[in-house]
């Protein structure tokens, strides 16, 4: 690689017109001069390759590959097969940087020998045009204080450490190579969710920068509405895709804890921001094969580490949709506290033909005495 070009930032590029040129100035505003920008037009229809010629005019630094429309995963290949930088990052043209970013997070990959190094972001609204706090994840404190962590330290924690976003980390070009990372093609939406599970089930050293370095653009509700009206039926899809990889490399064992958490509280997360008939559509959709293909029915309750994701996986894998909707109207959905769900799933089986299934579930809901206890 070449040494004058500390670190590669790749940006796909589709009708960005409006956010195009705020997102460009971020990235060649850098503190840190010894960097390339390659941008990838996706086969843009608005003015967003006109932009981005002038910016080449101006600046060496910018890099163009044209694409017909092949989405974002094969816009993001194309980046990688012609970075030269040491260092990866990954920018949406909508996002836009922090004048320190890319140093700062350098600076800390290279001190740590980071194969990933995550920076903390903050989202601006575009309709209000404020500034507003990310959420953490759930396990994120694993990297405070500078602390260098992996999988192999955390294996029941680290698909929860960090978000399931590119855009927030840095990424050694080495530690790609070497793994053969990139993005699946076949994936048009949480194409960025399979390349950072993957990404973190292969990393030995990850770390953290812990400013806010990043501002993420987010939009309108009704925006999001019709992205999950479109995609929300994806999100098992991708996640069993997680589990394949996982499975080829020999991690899945090692990091099944983690996956299936990660796994079942992000349907969960997703079932609860859906409408209506968009839950009965993807709650069935997980009823019908995905939640066992996931692997959710093969754990103890307590190693759920949450309660409201046990339950709805148990319910899940007991009842339709409709079903579900009937006990509930009763006060009758279960809880299901120390009870294997491998059990569970073999007592389906046995009685869900029979007329006396909810009777028997019943009986054994009022079995299950022991409080459910949060694994630590």
């Amino acid at each position: 690689m070449s040494n004058d070009i500390k670190v590669s930032v790749i940006m796909p590029i589709y009708n960005a017109y409006d956010y195009l040129g705020p997102a460009l100035d971020s990235v060649l505003d850098q503190t840190l001069k010894e960097i390339e920008i390659i941008c990838i037009d996706d086969g843009s229809t608005d003015h967003s390759l006109e932009i981005i010629k002038e910016y080449q005019k101006r600046d060496a630094r910018v890099r163009i590959v044209t694409e017909n429309n092949a989405g974002v995963s094969t816009a993001r290949n194309k980046g990688l097969v012609r970075a030269r930088g040491d260092y990866i990052l990954f920018l949406d043209a909508d996002d836009f940087y922090h004048p320190e970013l890319v140093e700062r997070a350098y600076n800390r990959a290279v001190k740590d020998e980071l194969d990933i190094t995550i920076v903390r972001f903050d989202l601006f609204n575009n309709k209000s045009l404020k500034f507003f706090p990310s959420i953490d994840e759930d396990h994120g404190d694993i990297y405070k204080d500078g602390a260098v962590a992996s999988k192999s330290e955390y294996p029941n924690y680290i698909f929860s450490s960090a978000s399931g976003y590119v855009w927030n980390k840095l990424f050694s070009a080495r530690f790609l190579k070497e793994k053969e990372l990139t993005f699946a093609p076949e994936l048009y939406v949480f194409e960025d969710v399979y390349f950072v599970c993957c990404a973190l089930s292969l990393a030995e050293r990850v770390g953290r920068v812990d400013e806010v370095l990043v501002h993420h653009r987010i939009y309108s509700d009704q925006s999001r509405s019709k992205l999950f009206k479109k995609y929300y039926t994806h999100v098992p899809a991708v996640h069993l895709k997680i589990k394949e990889f996982l499975r080829q490399h020999g991690m899945y064992i090692p990091l099944m804890s983690s996956f299936i958490n990660h796994s079942a509280s992000r349907c969960y997360k997703i079932y609860n921001l859906l409408w209506s008939d968009a839950k009965e559509k993807f709650w069935d959709l997980l009823h019908s094969g995905y939640a066992d293909s996931l692997g959710w029915f093969g754990q103890e309750a307590a190693e759920f580490e949450s309660e409201d994701v046990r339950d709805f996986v148990a319910n899940v894998g007991l009842y339709t949709f409709k079903q579900h909707e009937k006990l509930l109207k009763k006060g009758r959905e279960f809880s299901f506290d120390n009870l294997s769900l491998t059990s569970l799933k073999r007592k389906i089986k046995k009685f869900r033909k029979s007329a006396r299934i909810r009777a028997r579930l019943a009986h054994l809901g009022r079995k299950l005495t022991k409080p459910f206890r949060k694994k630590k």
